[in-house]
């Protein structure tokens, strides 16, 4: 696009991760192609590009269950429902399992309370004593440990893939991707956006979609509303080659220390939460940090000990301030719209929240899924339900 064009698009999505493109997507299936996504970068190239990839479904709120199986299930049929080959795309999706470890009694019991819920709403969610995780997973070291939670459906899979794939059907339909295009300004006029400015041209849409992830604050700002939205600095080391645990061990997380380790190809993906990091947009790789990390592998993992790292990078979770996304209108704004906030969960849900948000924009309301707990609303009320499982 030549700079200084105009564009009077029905809808903008801002921002072409995986959240933007699968909102995309969902829109031009249901018809509603005349659509226009801005992406600063490339398209998958922020948060998307440096996450884990996890998809799962356990966690400790109804609202994000729901929205999980949703999204898994589309994953496990990503072909069928894209109409994509797995020549065309294959997402690479990894059924290994999530596994929780937990050494502490007060966490120990809430992911108890998880798995009644989880279980009640279809979740195959198994509780593992000490004795089975030994025996299970005979490298682990699990003396410290209480219990534990696995569910095999859990598992992770190409975050580049899956956006690709929602963009590729998007694009076919006729939706326009605007890439290497920042928004500069966001003007109003009461309580309408009319007019979006970037740095390849205006655009003057009836609905704004903001998909910003970490940068969904600024968004914010430029449009004179608060989302509270923050950017945190999350690192992951890789391994090189290394075989002695299972081909298929699960994504494995130790709840008391954050560790967290699955297979990577031959070798592992490894990483923690480095509590003591600030806000940022900071995507620095923090060697420094290798350290805890490794010696916490090594507690967990004694075979860890050979283990080598070859490589690390660095990416960013946009965190609410109760850890669940910000699905929905913005109510000072007739005709702004925002998905954000997932706290590191954003890919795993990324099918449901393109799902809802056509949803809310072309019906009025979501009623696939009752997402109306994710109203950014519940900020201002206090009126909201913090989710325990974040990894």
């Amino acid at each position: 696009m030549a700079a200084g064009v105009e564009a009077t698009p029905q809808v903008l999505i801002i921002g072409g991760g995986v959240v933007g493109c699968s909102v995309a997507y969902h829109l031009a299936r249901r018809g509603q192609t005349d659509v226009v996504v801005v992406e600063r970068n490339t398209l998958g190239s922020g948060s998307t590009s440096r996450a884990a990839g996890g998809v799962r479904l356990q966690f400790s709120t109804e609202v994000n269950i729901r929205l999980s199986q949703y999204s898994l299930d589309f994953f496990e049929n990503f072909n069928r429902y894209t109409g994509l080959s797995p020549e065309e795309c294959d997402i690479g999706l990894h059924q290994f399992g999530y596994l929780f470890l937990l050494t502490d009694n007060q966490t120990w019991r809430e992911f108890q309370e998880n798995v009644v819920l989880q279980r009640r709403l279809g979740v195959p969610v198994e509780i593992l004593t000490p004795p089975q995780l030994a025996e299970r997973y005979p490298g682990l070291e699990v003396s410290d440990v209480l219990g534990a939670t696995f569910c095999p459906r859990d598992g992770h899979a190409s975050m580049h893939e899956v956006t690709q794939g929602f963009a590729r059907k998007a694009r076919q339909a006729g939706v326009k991707f605007w890439e290497d295009c920042a928004v500069k300004n966001i003007k109003r006029e009461g309580r309408r956006i009319i007019e979006v400015e970037t740095d390849r041209g205006t655009v003057r849409p009836e609905i704004v979609i903001s998909c910003a992830g970490p940068w969904s604050g600024q968004i914010g700002d430029m449009a004179g509303v608060n989302i509270p939205v923050t950017g945190y600095k999350r690192t992951l080391f890789f391994s090189e080659a290394f075989d002695e645990l299972s081909p298929t061990q699960p994504m494995t997380i130790d709840m008391g220390t954050g560790l967290y380790f699955r297979r990577e190809g031959p070798g592992f993906l490894i990483g923690e939460t480095d509590e003591s990091q600030p806000p940022s947009f900071d995507t620095s790789t923090d060697w420094h940090w290798l350290d805890t990390v490794v010696e916490h592998a090594m507690q967990r993992v004694p075979a860890f000990e050979r283990l080598r790292i070859r490589s690390g990078w660095s990416g960013l979770y946009d965190t609410s301030p109760d850890h669940n996304a910000i699905i929905g209108k913005i109510p000072e704004l007739h005709n702004l719209f925002a998905a954000t906030g997932f706290s590191g969960h954003g890919f795993q849900q990324s099918p449901a929240t393109g799902l809802v948000i056509s949803e809310m924009v072309l019906d009025g309301a979501a009623h696939t899924i009752d997402v109306s707990s994710l109203g950014i609303e519940r900020f201002r009320t206090g009126q909201f339900n913090r989710e325990r499982n974040i990894v």
